[in-house]
């Protein structure tokens, strides 16, 4: 609880204790007895809150009211109303959040420094999969479709991303190719769009959840090789007008080398870590300091908007490091400037975005729970 809460608190129950004794006072006036002499107020004049509170600690101390006993003070549908305005209110940060942010950050740059080493490491995890007796029946139950298709203008080590099938961002156009058992995809010769249709030699399915299941096979299997999988959407590039979208869509996914390109491995799940990684490190540490205060680790909204801040907080610095070194690699290199790409961490830049959105929210919230300042408060009294 912030000192702001306990002056609050302290405040309420002085008001309270000299409330009742007004009332008992004048109670015993009235009923023809001498009241006992009521201390003098010292804030007969409208006062700051700062003003206010030292004279009420004052008289506390004088007359040893040392506890605070809300419960006395409000009644039940004002402590309801004070719990629900002091649940939006925003807990400052302490030295061990700084702590932990600061190494959640510290390990997320590092996996950010080594980001192509970590890949490395992750595409051979994934391709000891391959060897595996599931997935090689994943891979056999995916053969002879259509979306496999590697003729004239849509073979090479870069054919996935020619192929509508293997973009993840257009599951429909791949589901009516494997139904109909037809390859389509668009050519481009010397500036000239060909939009290829070829048949007759692939199998052909029933129905959608039958060719749903084949191709979560397929792109099962293929994700696990070295190439993995385009990025979503990367298809539609290699199919549009212009020259340089193609060209940059396929000397992206097509890399320096088998798998050292911009794909669904090197783009979404490695980087992926550092983002779990930084989730865990933070939620530990809040919940944890929430169970040992409380016993519980459920968060009330003061909690959850904390956690909030020390994850917006440290993966925005992430992806900070993460835009410099792209940046940076962007200067530096003199060719295949698109490469740099694959060190832009976009999993960290889209929870960035939504944890952004989710901090702006929780401020309007609290910016409407606001209650009037003392000269507000005061102001209203003299009308």
């Amino acid at each position: 609880m912030s000192s702001t809460d306990d002056t609050v608190d302290r405040n309420l129950d002085t008001l309270s204790r000299r409330l009742a004794e007004l009332e008992s006072a004048t109670d015993t006036a009235l009923a023809g007895g001498i009241p006992d002499p009521l201390p003098q107020n010292d804030t007969t004049e409208h006062v700051s809150y700062a003003d206010l509170t030292a004279a009420n600690d004052r008289l506390r101390t004088q007359r040893g009211w040392t506890d605070v006993d809300l419960d006395n003070a409000l009644t039940p549908d004002q402590r309801a109303g004070f719990d629900r305005w002091r649940a939006r209110q925003r807990i400052p940060w302490d030295h061990e959040d700084v702590l932990a942010v600061g190494f959640a950050t510290v390990l997320g740059v590092a996996a950010l420094w080594y980001d192509t080493a970590i890949d490395g490491t992750v595409a051979n995890g994934l391709g000891t999969t391959r060897k595996t007796v599931w997935m090689r029946a994943w891979e056999r139950a995916g053969k002879r479709l259509p979306i496999d298709y590697t003729g004239p203008g849509f073979g090479g080590r870069a054919h996935r991303v020619r192929s509508p099938g293997h973009d993840l961002a257009r599951p429909f156009e791949a589901l009516r190719q494997i139904r109909a058992g037809e390859f389509r995809g668009v050519r481009w010769d010397y500036g000239d769009r060909h939009e290829i249709t070829v048949g007759g030699r692939f199998r052909e399915v029933d129905s959608v959840a039958e060719a749903l299941v084949l191709w979560a096979q397929h792109l099962a299997a293929d994700l696990v090789t070295p190439m993995s999988l385009p990025m979503p959407g990367s298809s539609w590039l290699n199919e549009h007008d212009n020259r340089a979208a193609r060209t940059f869509a396929h000397e992206v996914y097509l890399g320096t080398s088998a798998g050292n390109g911009l794909n669904i491995r090197s783009g979404l799940l490695t980087p992926s870590l550092s983002v779990i990684t930084t989730e865990v490190i933070l939620r530990t540490h809040v919940h944890g300091r929430v169970y040992t205060r409380t016993g519980s680790a459920c968060l009330d909204e003061r909690e959850q908007a904390r956690r909030d801040e020390l994850l917006l907080t440290a993966h925005s610095l992430i992806g900070l490091a993460s835009a410099g070194k792209t940046l940076g690699r962007m200067i530096v290199l003199d060719d295949r400037k698109s490469m740099s790409l694959r060190h832009l961490n976009a999993p960290v830049l889209l929870r960035m975005g939504c944890l952004a959105m989710q901090v702006a929210s929780d401020r309007r919230t609290r910016s409407r729970a606001v209650a009037q300042d003392w000269d507000a408060l005061a102001a209203d009294l003299q009308k």
